[in-house]
């Protein structure tokens, strides 16, 4: 439960027992390669970032497009090129502004040389983003629109936010094991405003907001029409083509995001409604675009997407979008925006208290670039791989051994491990030894020690008989197959589990593994048996794969 790189073994170290098996069998093509169905424009085109790596100035748009995307977390450049076209089309000011500071952002990461993945998947730019649209909008009302001051300090602020996040952001990543939601753009632009605040200057004039127009009925038609205007208020756009494009650009990245954010507009609604708030506020879902980012974070983005976590996603967009209504007039006497404030604030506490009173809900880790389609298919992955190593544990306990997979194998499939075993067994025996084994492995370049040889073959012969014969052969073969063909989303999965991260699976983490996936914990004979199969030795990541191979 530690990154991939560190679960290599030592060049003076015998390999783990899937890597011995990987030379004689080929794993099939993982599962997350199949998600989007080979449509290039869908999920988040991480082959681009590959094909752009040595092409700086369109890598520079790759990431400028993502960053636009990434406010909505949304990681994909064709989603961040129409919505920067939908911001366009509600104020070419407000999507100038926008540019501006997401390219200012990026500029200083790469001025930095800060982390390249970082930098290509927008995520210094999304700070940048935030902060260019929001002055622009202040601007909107006062002596802002196309003002080179106002265009000034969107440059040096957005460029400062990608410092702060570095710093600051990172130590609060490190410290608290969550994501610096909003921290960056927060500080920057409320240390900026109060300085407006507090310094008399002639350069930065807001104005006033317009008057509040006269009051309009309830109307539950018009209400069920503003359902999607929170999506399109996170980039403060609220005509119907750029709410359109909006939520077209989180569709095809992630369906699941989208119908995530638009059950966060509902609880926008209805928490307006429970607090009775003005209609037309309503109506122009305003404030409702806390409430979306704080339900697409918890029910998909730091969260694999499931009943639990999407419920506790609503519940937490209700409580953003309470505390955004009342935080309104309070900000208002000190003539500051509320800005993402109540998302920000929601979405972290209810990350820091769900990983201390609920480890069953497993965070996806920080340093995976995916969709919530990507982190429900790594959920479903861990549960059957989880649930099928419990029953192997209970038939192992009580002495059976059942060949499942060979048994359920078609006919192609066992005709190609026949094809395998027949080119190791020389002799037509029907049966496997060492001499074989290493005579095969040999012929075929690869290499082994005396030690690594009788490993394998041990861990081959399932039943002691000292041969292997087809069945035993075909199982394993089948079990590391499947294993290796899903083992990426596997391991991605495993790795925010090792809270101590002391590289070794304890009890009380194998026990969150398997209440993250509906199953009871471990028996007391359950962990004994464990132990005694490790010889006493805690439980590395190498060994729990061998367990989940041999058992």
């Amino acid at each position: 439960m530690v990154d991939q790189s560190s679960m290599a073994t030592a060049d003076n170290e015998p390999l783990p027992l899937h890597e011995l098996i990987s030379h004689i069998l080929d794993s099939e093509t993982t599962a997350t390669e199949q998600l989007f169905y080979g449509i290039p424009v869908l999920g988040t085109m991480q082959q681009l970032n590959q094909r752009l790596a040595n092409q700086p100035l369109l890598d520079f748009f790759n990431a400028t497009l993502r960053g636009i995307g990434q406010a909505i977390f949304v990681n994909n450049p064709v989603s961040g090129l129409l919505i920067i076209i939908a911001i366009f089309i509600q104020s070419p000011w407000l999507g100038t502004m926008s540019l501006l500071g997401t390219a200012a952002a990026n500029l200083m990461a790469i001025a930095l040389k800060l982390d390249r993945g970082t930098i290509q998947n927008g995520i210094f730019g999304l700070n940048g983003l935030l902060i260019g649209a929001t002055i622009a909008f202040l601007g909107l009302f006062g002596n802002g629109v196309w003002n080179p001051i106002w265009i000034i300090a969107a440059i040096i602020l957005s460029a400062l936010s990608t410092i702060v996040l570095q710093t600051v952001g990172t130590w609060f990543a490190t410290r608290f094991r969550v994501a610096p939601l909003g921290i960056a753009v927060h500080l920057v632009l409320i240390a900026f405003l109060l300085l407006l605040a507090v310094v008399p200057q002639p350069f930065f004039d807001m104005g006033s907001p317009p008057p509040i127009s006269s009051p309009v009925s309830l109307d539950a038609w018009r209400l069920a029409q503003s359902l999607p205007v929170s999506l399109g208020q996170v980039f403060f756009v609220d005509n119907l083509i750029s709410i359109f494009l909006v939520f077209l650009a989180v569709v095809i990245s992630t369906p699941i995001g989208a119908m995530v954010g638009l059950l966060g507009c509902a609880m926008y609604l209805l928490a307006g409604l429970l607090v009775g708030t003005r209609p037309d506020q309503l109506y122009s879902g305003f404030l409702g675009y806390n409430a979306v980012l704080t339900a697409v974070a918890i029910g998909g983005m730091f969260y694999a997407p499931n009943l639990l976590s999407i419920s506790l996603g609503a519940a937490s967009a209700f409580l953003a979008s309470i505390a955004s209504l009342l935080l309104v007039p309070v900000f208002s006497l000190i003539q500051l925006p509320i800005m993402a404030l109540p998302f920000a604030i929601v979405t972290i506490g209810c990350l820091l208290i769900v990983q201390r009173s609920l480890p069953s809900l497993v965070p996806v880790s920080l340093y995976t670039v995916a969709t919530p389609e990507e982190h429900r298919q790594r959920f479903l992955v861990a549960r059957d791989i989880i649930t099928h190593f419990r029953k192997q544990l209970t038939a192992a306990i009580k002495g059976e051994r059942h060949n499942v997979l060979f048994e359920q194998a078609s006919v192609e499939i066992k005709g190609n491990l026949r094809y395998i075993f027949d080119a190791i067994d020389r002799d037509r025996s029907g049966e496997l030894s060492t001499h074989e084994l290493a005579a095969h492995l040999q012929s075929a370049g690869k290499a082994f020690s005396d030690g690594e040889l009788t490993y394998l073959f041990k861990s081959m012969d399932r039943d002691g008989s000292g041969a292997i014969d087809f069945e035993e052969f075909g199982e394993l073969m089948l079990r590391h197959r499947r294993l290796m063909s899903r083992y990426t989303e596997f391991v991605t999965y495993f790795l925010p589990l090792d809270a101590d991260e002391d590289e070794s699976i304890s009890t009380k983490e194998m026990n969150t593994a398997l209440s993250s996936v509906g199953e009871p914990p471990l028996t007391q004979e359950e962990v004994e048996f464990l132990r005694d199969r490790t010889g006493g030795e805690s439980l590395t990541w190498n060994r729990f794969i061998e367990v989940l191979l041999v058992t």
